[in-house]
């Protein structure tokens, strides 16, 4: 059988977790599912680091869109422009390519790769399954931009879809409670961490002792809350340091930091794939105190590096981690995010190895091979 992704997510993304989550998937499908992605160029990193065979350009993929400019409604102008001069930006003629690969309909099944309902008027009969991650552009509204749009399409295509797949029994929940879809119709597969030996570097990306906090740190990521309740450890250990990755600091933060007379134990740094497996590497601890997620890929990055983990008790975060992290509650109502840091930081090593030991278990969970199987069943359930 015969599957098609379309361009969406490699036009959208140069990096980040959807993207590297198809390129995942496709990379380890069963060898009697083949597949197409209609796709003409694009820079996306996981997809030219892949090794999956294409006859796209990546050396093209390149939107001339006044780029450097931001200004309210450019999204929505660029893609109104995209649509009318197709030819003229990388987005346009991706979404070509995959209209034209549609009408053609040499394929079985069609996964597309983020939420744009272009495709309902070229698919025909054909079924289509659709990948919902998360529900935070529904329940978190205010922090998600541009995202939001997705909303409404995500809703239509739900009910359309011959069959979805949910990411987490959390995420699985939230699509039937909130899109009132069957659960008949949604099945759960899981993220995985990439099969790949960690290489330390020679010296330490960050030097000392620190806490590790991956990504975004806006609205429901709970970061300021977290820093707040960490500023009395933070006082109280002045060799430790809260090491971020993610967009530079804000003029707002560095303020807060200061504040709280912590600016010094607060670091910035953008590392490369193989700096962040080496922060994990070196890390007390890697922190976790968003309110929700649809699964948590950072975990499993940790737990292969060797690092410690605490988790915010929401979510996703009690179905994935189970017994292999440590939890505290960070919330409005509610924290005890010091006290738990504070027995973390005293636990004894016969206590922390018992805790890799569980996390390493744990680990062995997740396949991507694994994944990639319980999709392949999903297409040829539908096809």
């Amino acid at each position: 059988m015969k599957v098609l992704y379309d361009h969406q997510i490699f036009s959208i993304q140069r990096f980040g977790g959807i993207s590297n989550y198809f390129v995942q998937l496709i990379n380890n499908l069963p060898e009697d599912v083949h597949y197409e992605i209609g796709i003409k160029e694009s820079n996306n990193i996981h997809l030219m680091e892949s090794g999956i065979p294409s006859v796209f350009s990546t050396a093209q993929a390149k939107m001339p869109f006044v780029f450097k400019k931001s200004f309210p409604g450019k999204g929505k102008l660029f893609r109104l422009y995209s649509r009318l001069f197709p030819q003229r930006t990388s987005f346009g003629r991706n979404m070509s390519a995959s209209i034209d690969a549609i009408k053609e309909g040499g394929y079985d099944v069609f996964h597309p790769t983020f939420f744009s309902d272009y495709f309902l008027p070229y698919i025909d009969e054909k079924p289509f399954v659709l990948t919902i991650h998360d529900m935070t552009s529904v329940l978190f509204p205010n922090c998600m931009g541009r995202w939001n749009m997705q909303v409404a399409n995500m809703r239509k295509l739900a009910k359309q879809a011959a069959h979805i797949i949910a990411v987490s029994e959390n995420t699985k929940s939230d699509v039937m409670d909130i899109l009132h879809i069957s659960e008949s119709k949604i099945s759960v597969i899981y993220h995985a961490a990439p099969n790949t030996v960690i290489r330390e570097l020679s010296k330490p990306l960050v030097e000392g002792n620190y806490i590790l906090y991956v990504g975004n740190r806006d609205g429901y990521k709970n970061f300021i809350p977290m820093v707040k309740d960490l500023t009395p450890i933070l006082e109280e250990y002045r060799d430790i340091k809260i090491v971020c990755t993610g967009k530079s600091f804000s003029k707002k933060e560095l303020s807060f930091f200061k504040k709280c007379n912590i600016q010094d134990q607060i670091v910035h740094v953008c590392p490369s794939d193989r700096e962040m497996s080496d922060l994990y590497a070196h890390a007390i601890c890697f922190i976790y105190p968003s309110l929700y997620e649809g699964f948590g890929i950072p975990i499993l990055e940790a737990w292969q590096s060797g690092c410690p983990v605490l988790l915010n008790n929401k979510s996703c975060f009690p179905e994935i981690a189970k017994d292999a992290a440590i939890f505290f509650n960070l919330d409005e109502e509610r924290s005890n995010l010091a006290e738990v840091m504070e027995y973390f930081l005293q636990m004894g090593d016969r206590e922390k190895d018992a805790l890799f030991l569980k996390q390493q278990k744990r680990l062995k969970d997740f396949s991507w091979k694994k994944s990639a199987e319980q999709l392949a069943y999903i297409y040829k359930m539908v096809k």
